[in-house]
C-alpha cells in the first residue's frame, strides 16, 4: 500500500517493491504538488487519487525498472546473482542458454514481456533446423602427431585445453564438438577444415532441452520478481513440451546380475567404479569425487563430501554436493567393501610403479592410471562402448543409480529410506522419478494376498443349519 508524507509544498508518495538480493528494501517514489488555490478537501481527494494511480503503475510494472530490456536484466542477474550463488556448471549452462534466449526476447522490456512471447520462443526451439549443432570427425592420424610416449597425451590435452577423453574420442574417429576440434587443430598447427570433417545438424531440440531453457528463463524472471522489477513471472504459465511419460532407464535384477558377471572380465580400473556405482547408487560426480578419507572400511560406510566435475576451459574441478541432503553418510555392502580393497591394491601397485610420476592430488578413490582425477566423460564413454560390445540393454552410467533405487523399491525398502540413500531433498522427488518401480512393487504386493484365493474366492458349501432350496 502506498504511503504519503508531506514534503515542502508537495507530498512524497512511496510504494514498496519488496527486497533485492542483498535484503535491501526496494521502493518507488514520486512527488505531487497541489495546484495553487486548491482547497484542503480537493488536495486530500486528489492526493489519494495520485497515490492509487502511482501504486497501480508500480504493480503493473510501468516503472523505470520495468522498462529495462530483458537482455540487460539477464546480464545483471548473471553478475549480481548467478556468479555469486550458483555452481560453475549451472553458470555455464545459463550463459549458453541466454545467448539464444536473448536473440529471441532480449529486446523486450521486462514490463512488456508476456507468456505469449515465451510460448512462441519454446515453439521455435522445437522447429526443424533450430539446433544448428556442429560436430567434427578427425581425418588425420592424431596419434602419430601426439606421440605414444608416456605423458604425451596428458601434455597435449593440457596444451590444447581439451580433456583426454575427448582427444581419445577424436583419435577413434568419433564425432566431437566444433570448439574442441578447433582447439585440437590449433594445437597440432593445422586449420580445422584440414584436420576434421565438420558437419552441421539441423534437427529440432528435444523436449528435455526445451525444458532446460525454461529452467534458465524461469530462474532469471523469478529473480526479477524477487527484486521488485516485475510483479509476476510470465514463464510460470508458459506451455512446456511433454516428456512423453519418459521413465528412468534401469536394469531388471537379472540384467543387473548379468552386467556384474560380464564386468568380471574387464580391467579393474573400469570394473571397480562401474560396479561400485551399481552397489551404491551415487551420482557420477559423487562417485568420482569420493576420497579414501571419506570411506570407513570398518564401519562399511562412505560419506559424500564433494563432487568431481568438468567444464571446458576449467578442466576437472571439485564442487559441493548437489543439495544439502546430498552431503550424506551412506552404508555400503560387504561386496562393495571387498571391491574397494581390491581396487586399492591395484592403485597401490600403480603408485609404486610410477613413483614420483604418480599424480595423486587429494586421495581420490577412483583415478586414472597415473593417479590423477578421472575425466567424468571417460567413464561414460568406456561404459557406453562396453554396453555396445556386450549386447546388454542400452543404459548409461546414470542408469546404474536408477537400477540401485529400483531394486531397493522392489525389495520393499521404505521410500523415505530410498530417498535418503539417493540424497534427494524430498521423498516426493523419489516418488516422481521412480513411479514405475513403485507401481510394480505395489502390484507385486497385491499378489501376496492371492495365496488365500482357494479359501476366499472358492465356491462355499451351505452354511450349517441352512436348508437347501427346493429342487436342489
Amino acid at each position: 500500500m502506498a504511503t504519503i508524507q508531506k514534503q515542502g509544498r508537495g507530498y512524497k508518495i512511496t510504494v514498496s517493491q519488496g527486497y533485492d538480493h542483498a535484503g535491501k528494501r526496494l521502493r518507488q517514489y514520486m512527488t505531487w504538488v497541489p495546484e495553487p488555490g486548491m482547497s484542503e478537501r480537493q488536495i486530500k481527494k486528489e492526493l489519494e487519487r495520485q497515490a492509487v494511480l502511482f501504486e497501480e503503475k508500480v504493480l503493473t510494472r510501468v516503472t523505470s525498472n520495468g522498462n529495462m530490456r530483458f537482455a540487460d536484466f539477464a546480464e545483471k542477474y548473471m553478475t549480481e546473482y548467478a556468479q555469486l550463488y550458483l555452481k560453475p556448471k549451472t553458470i555455464a549452462t545459463y550463459t549458453e542458454h541466454l545467448q539464444r534466449i536473448n536473440q529471441a526476447i532480449g529486446h523486450i522490456r521486462l514490463c512488456d514481456l508476456r507468456t505469449g512471447h515465451i510460448n512462441s520462443f519454446y515453439q521455435n526451439l522445437q522447429e526443424k533446423g533450430i539446433r544448428n549443432r556442429t560436430t567434427a570427425v578427425c581425418k588425420i592420424d592424431l596419434r602419430e602427431r601426439i606421440g605414444t610416449q608416456r605423458g604425451a597425451l596428458t601434455a597435449f590435452a593440457s596444451r590444447a585445453g581439451v580433456s583426454r577423453a575427448t582427444i581419445k574420442q577424436a583419435m577413434d574417429g568419433k564425432p566431437i564438438n566444433k570448439e574442441s576440434a578447433d582447439a585440437i587443430a590449433q594445437a597440432v598447427g593445422m586449420k580445422t577444415a584440414r584436420a576434421f570433417t565438420v558437419t552441421t545438424h539441423g534437427e529440432p531440440l528435444a523436449p528435455a532441452s526445451v525444458i532446460s531453457y525454461h529452467r534458465t528463463l524461469s530462474s532469471v524472471l523469478s529473480r526479477a520478481v524477487k527484486w521488485g522489477y516485475i510483479q509476476i513471472n510470465p514463464a510460470d504459465a508458459a506451455e512446456k513440451p511433454s516428456l512423453g511419460g519418459h521413465e528412468a532407464a534401469y536394469l531388471e535384477e537379472d540384467d543387473a546380475r548379468r552386467l556384474l558377471e560380464l564386468l568380471q572380465a574387464e580391467p579393474v580400473k573400469w570394473r571397480a567404479p562401474i560396479t561400485f556405482d551399481l552397489l551404491s547408487g551415487l551420482r557420477r560426480a559423487e562417485l568420482l569425487g569420493l576420497r579414501w578419507q571419506d570411506v570407513d572400511l570398518d564401519e562399511h560406510t562412505i560419506t559424500i563430501r564433494q563432487t568431481s566435475n568438468y567444464l571446458p576451459g576449467k578442466g576437472v574441478y571439485v564442487g559441493s554436493p548437489k543439495t544439502t541432503t546430498s552431503a550424506r553418510p551412506l552404508p555400503i555392502s560387504t561386496a562393495a567393501i571387498m571391491l574397494l580393497l581390491e581396487y586399492r591394491a591395484w592403485q597401490d601397485t600403480r603408485r609404486e610403479q610410477l613413483g614420483d610420476a604418480w599424480e595423486d592430488q587429494d586421495g581420490r578413490v577412483f583415478t586414472t592410471d597415473t593417479g590423477a582425477p578421472m575425466f567424468p566423460d571417460s567413464l561414460t564413454q568406456w561404459f557406453s562402448a562396453f554396453i555396445t560390445r556386450s549386447g546388454m540393454p542400452k543404459v548409461t552410467v546414470h542408469s546404474l543409480r536408477h537400477t540401485y533405487a529400483s531394486l531397493m523399491i522392489a525389495d520393499g525398502v521404505p521410500l523415505v529410506v530410498v530417498s535418503r540413500q539417493l540424497g534427494h531433498a524430498q521423498a516426493s522427488t523419489t516418488a516422481n522419478i521412480y513411479a514405475h518401480a513403485i507401481a510394480s512393487a505395489q502390484a507385486k504386493a497385491m499378489q501376496t494376498f492371492d495365496r488365500f484365493n482357494d479359501l476366499v474366492g472358492a465356491e462355499k458349501p451351505p452354511e450349517r443349519g441352512m436348508k437347501k432350496a427346493a429342487g436342489n
